[in-house]
């Protein structure tokens, strides 16, 4: 046999054993598709069997949705009502929360009115009861003098009773000495004897004197307390200090009065610008 015979009979045994394996490969392959598409039509028939239970199930969810939507909106409905009362309901309880605060704040401000008007009102207790305490002791005091009092109200009763005597006793002495003094020609003027009794001490001069030198009128009268009766010495200072006499009031003006000459010493004349004086004792 030729070298290309051998080569070619070597080709053939290649090609014929690729045959055989290709053959066999198929064979094996063939079956191993067959038990695939078996396999594969059984989970197809289970997931399709699944798919209808699934599309089944999500039907029922979707009408479960749907009613749980539909309940969901009435209950929305229902929350958003309650919502919306229970929001009116907070407001009207913030309004009363603020008007029982108001409340509470007047009435806080009413009590501490109150408290300090009540240590006002016991403060004023306080001193009303020092004041009453004061007051009884003043009452028991009142009381003790009310008891002198009518004591000496008694004692002077008495003495009263005795003033009453004596000057009924005086009146009718009085009315016979009153009518002896008449009958004598003298004043019944008490002040005019009063006034002789203690005249004042004053000082004046001569302002006039009359033709015959006998009445004079004088710058002090009775505003000085000069009265009728009254005496007065008259004297000069120059040339030589100089008794010249002794004058009695006979009339009296507020700022002058009128003098009678009583005595004169040694015949000396009174003139106008002489001194008279109740301050020096007229000579014997």
């Amino acid at each position: 046999m030729t070298f290309v015979g051998k080569i070619l009979v070597i080709v053939i045994m290649v090609f014929s054993l690729s045959f055989l394996a290709l053959s066999t490969v198929v064979l094996t392959t063939s079956t191993n598709w067959k038990t695939e598409v078996t396999k594969l039509n059984t989970a197809k028939k289970s997931l399709e069997d699944e798919k209808r239970r699934l599309t089944a199930e999500v039907e029922t969810q979707k009408t479960n949705l749907n009613l749980a939507k539909d309940e969901f909106a009435k209950a929305e409905g229902t929350f958003k009502a309650q919502i919306k009362d229970l929001t009116e309901s907070n407001t009207r309880r913030q309004a009363e929360i603020t008007e029982q605060r108001a409340a509470v704040e007047t009435a806080l401000q009413e009590v501490t009115k109150a408290q300090d008007e009540a240590a006002a009102r016991i403060s004023e207790a306080k001193v009303l009861a020092s004041n009453l305490q004061t007051v009884q002791k003043q009452r028991d005091e009142f009381k003790i003098q009310q008891i002198d009092l009518d004591q000496q109200i008694l004692v002077l009763k008495r003495e009263l009773e005795v003033a009453q005597n004596n000057n009924k006793n005086l009146r009718e002495r009085l009315a016979v000495l009153d009518s002896v003094v008449r009958k004598a020609g003298l004043s019944t003027d008490v002040a005019t004897y009063k006034g002789l009794a203690a005249p004042p001490d004053v000082e004046g001069e001569v302002i006039n004197v009359d033709a015959r030198g006998t009445t004079l009128e004088i710058s002090i009268g009775k505003d000085d307390g000069l009265v009728e009766g009254h005496e007065l010495v008259v004297y000069h200072t120059s040339p030589t200090p100089e008794y010249l006499g002794t004058v009695r009031v006979i009339s009296t003006d507020p700022d002058q009065s009128a003098v009678k000459v009583i005595k004169t010493y040694h015949g000396k004349k009174i003139q106008k610008g002489d001194h008279v004086t109740t301050k020096i004792r007229p000579r014997s």
